[in-house]
């Protein structure tokens, strides 16, 4: 039982590597390009779609060294509050308040940005798995 535990855990941490991954290019992709485009549109959907996925996955996943429920830590607010954030963002372009949605989508991105920061930090994974510290 604790084998699966651990594969389940394993493809939850594939998921969000690339997913979270995959956002950051995405996103910078479409913060720059034109906007109110099909390809925008199309690029916007995709990358909401990582962005859910990252932050879905990571509630699987270990708190780091800071846990504070269980195996919950402070980086799952973070993606509790991305989770938030499309939503806000997503309703905002549903009522044509596009200046709302540019907010929410940029903090996502931003969010995304800082959060990836963090994983470079001394005794995270990420920048122990690229030999960083």
């Amino acid at each position: 039982m604790q084998q699966v535990a651990l594969y389940g855990e394993t493809m939850m941490l594939i998921l969000h590597i690339w997913a979270s991954f995959l956002g950051l290019a995405l996103g910078a992709l479409v913060l720059l390009g034109r906007k109110g485009t099909r390809l925008h549109q199309l690029l916007g959907g995709m990358w909401v779609s990582l962005m859910a996925a990252s932050a879905l996955s990571s509630f699987w996943l270990g708190g780091g060294v800071l846990p504070l429920v269980g195996h919950f830590g402070p980086i799952h607010l973070l993606s509790l509050w991305m989770l938030v954030s499309l939503t806000l963002a997503l309703i905002a372009i549903s009522k044509g308040q596009i200046r709302g949605h540019q907010r929410w989508m940029q903090g996502a991105y931003f969010g995304l940005v800082g959060a990836f920061i963090g994983t470079l930090m001394p005794g995270r994974w990420v920048s122990t798995q690229l030999g960083i510290w």
